[in-house]
């Protein structure tokens, strides 16, 4: 082959590909590669077939010579992909922006920009991004989803609706924005309306796992259980490995279990994450970390800034920040990874974590804390052996463990009675309610000395204060 046919040659390579005879393009790809190595368009094109193909590794590396040759805003686009299929979001981003940087009118690029925006939180520059892409093409249905998903997240539940409505009008049969639409309209508190949207999603996708789920989760908010537990078994049904809905099926069925599944919590918390704490603090009257705070002062002489601390389920950092004063360092760990963003950007933590807690406190050395927190984290785990005996590990003699759990007989109705030999309960909420003898036993169990347990209320529960236990414990080891 020669440098005059090379250009033909790259013609019949892309006329294979584009008829879908993949190795044919290939071979013709790499024949041109032999005599001009540095071939800008055959590298990105076996780079987009190797992505196709699963091959992140080598599309990365192929696209990335492309550049390195020939930049172009499709190929920094999708090099973007291949960035993003690795996970690596903050070059899949770069990417993208390079690629409307080189063509500002590249709304694809726009809107996968957005969402990896979105994946990672930044909500602001996210919508930016899908306004962008509107402005381009204001049809583009996805975008007008997208956009509403973003705006629900930061809370913004009337954008979120006008965006959702928008897609609607646009594509009709469009099942995800009907459901996405029923969660706003159910968080607005218009059960009815959601449950409308629910319906219409399930006739246009009977298999829609996820609107059963929410449409169940609508009637156990109206305590019409039978019909949520209809629902919630027709998702299961639909989605087996759904552990969401396996523990909602529990916590109706009155089955308790030992802990809430992580895929249950983490999805819980990244989606409220930006609305946390405004909607526990000042809608719920949420103040266990104050009040933790109180009760160890009562026992203790909190000194300034050397305290070794580790936060179990620091969400946004609420007890992170109560106790931030006296921490020397300050550990959090959480499942969520948007609640640890909203910690981070408190700046009151010296190591954050994004894990569940047993391994992570597995992998901690021991005597390394002087006080370890569990703030309302406990809700969501029944058996607490493991727990209680990993802190008295990780503390030194002499450290306190503080913590809150909700007390059986949470809800209105809820007989709350002797749990036999467990001691804790899943209530309907999907949440535990742990006996005070439970706690007692764990305690003495694991060398723990009770200084201080209190009865307070946690939060309030569709108008009702939910009663919990607030304990402050030291280790007498």
């Amino acid at each position: 082959m020669n440098s005059f046919s090379i250009p033909q040659a790259f013609q019949t390579a892309l006329g294979h590909y584009q008829a879908g005879q993949v190795p044919q393009a290939v071979a013709v790809f790499r024949q041109i590669l032999q005599t001009e190595p540095n071939h800008a368009d055959a590298l990105h094109f076996l780079g987009v077939i190797a992505l196709q193909s699963g091959n992140h590794d080598g599309a990365t590396d192929l696209i990335g010579k492309a550049i390195g040759v020939k930049p172009t805003g499709l190929m920094h686009y999708n090099l973007g992909l291949a960035l993003r299929a690795q996970g690596k979001l903050d070059e899949a981003a770069a990417s993208y922006r390079k690629a409307t940087a080189l063509q500002p009118d590249y709304a694809e690029a726009h809107f996968n920009l957005g969402n990896v925006l979105q994946k990672q939180g930044k909500l602001d520059e996210a919508i930016a991004s899908y306004r962008k892409v509107l402005a381009l093409k204001p049809d583009w249905v996805d975008a007008h989803n997208n956009l509403g998903s973003a705006l629900q997240e930061q809370g913004k539940l009337d954008g979120a609706i006008a965006s959702y409505r928008r897609a609607i009008a646009l594509k009709p049969g469009f099942a995800n924005a009907h459901n996405n639409l029923g969660i706003a309209l159910q968080k607005q508190g218009k059960p009815d309306e959601a449950t409308v949207s629910y319906r219409k999603a399930i006739s246009l996708k009977p298999d829609y796992a996820d609107a059963h789920k929410n449409l169940g989760s609508v009637f156990q908010d109206q305590g019409r259980l039978d019909q949520a537990m209809e629902c919630y078994r027709k998702a299961i049904s639909l989605d087996p490995k759904n552990e969401s809905v396996s523990h909602l099926i529990s916590a109706l069925a009155a089955q308790t279990t030992e802990r809430a599944p992580s895929q249950y919590v983490e999805k819980l918390f990244d989606g409220y994450a930006n609305t946390f704490d405004t909607h526990l603090v000042q809608g719920l009257s949420y103040k266990m970390p104050s009040e933790l705070l109180a009760l160890l002062k009562q026992v203790a002489d909190l000194p300034a800034g050397k305290w070794d601390v580790l936060d179990l389920g620091c969400g946004t950092g609420l007890a992170g920040q109560e106790i931030s004063p006296h921490a020397r360092q300050l550990v959090g760990v959480d499942l969520s990874a948007n609640m640890l963003e909203r910690a981070r950007a408190r700046n009151v933590y010296h190591r954050l974590a994004h894990s569940d807690l047993l391994p992570m406190m597995r992998g901690e050395e021991p005597s390394n804390y002087d006080l370890i927190i569990a703030a309302d984290v406990f809700v969501y785990l029944g058996r607490l052996d493991e727990i209680v005996s990993e802190a008295g590990r990780l503390l030194r003699a002499g450290g306190y463990f503080m913590f809150s759990v909700e007390a059986l007989g949470a809800l209105p109705g809820d007989a709350g009675g002797a749990e036999g030999e467990t001691g804790y309960k899943l209530n309907p909420s999907g949440r535990y309610a742990h006996q005070a003898g439970y706690l007692e036993k764990l305690a003495a169990a694991n060398g723990f000395r009770s200084l201080r347990m209190i009865s307070t209320p946690v939060r309030l529960e569709k108008g009702v204060q939910i009663p919990a236990w607030a304990a402050v414990w030291q280790n007498s080891n």
